[in-house]
């Protein structure tokens, strides 16, 4: 199973895999075919994450922690969305999920993991601001 926690923040989303102690902001990745489990919070207003295509919609609460549980039937590109409003860069808290292969999801865990970002206290304060249409990092 791939566990990935996700982080609701003004205005964008943090995704932390622990098993790989890897994160990427604005996007994910997973393999087809395997579990995932999603473990849904927010340091931030309440929202909501769903991907449409994948799995319904769950909230992510401060101080507390929901999950969402999904297996994709099929490679592709699908969006996440946030949907709860939360404020005036709500409409910017779209993001990527890509569903690869299983070797495919290894061969970019390994670029994800070799990036010279990391995410600490002083990376994680600065992605806390709040902040419209934010890009793709990992």
């Amino acid at each position: 199973t791939v566990m990935i926690e996700a982080i609701a923040l003004d205005w964008k989303w943090l995704f932390i895999y622990p098993q790989t102690r890897t994160a990427t902001v604005n996007f994910v990745e997973i393999p087809v075919h395997k579990p995932v489990r999603f473990f849904i919070t927010s340091d931030a207003p309440m929202n909501s994450l769903e991907i449409p295509q994948l799995a319904g919609q769950i909230y992510a609460m401060t101080g507390m922690q929901t999950k969402l549980n999904l297996r994709a039937g099929s490679t592709g590109d699908f969006t996440g969305l946030s949907t709860n409003y939360s404020g005036d860069g709500f409409s910017g808290m779209n993001f990527p999920v890509k569903v690869v292969t299983q070797s495919q999801y290894d061969a970019w865990m390994k670029l994800v993991s070799q990036s010279p970002k990391h995410l600490d206290m002083t990376t994680y304060n600065q992605l806390f601001k709040p902040s419209q249409n934010n890009p793709i990092e990992s």
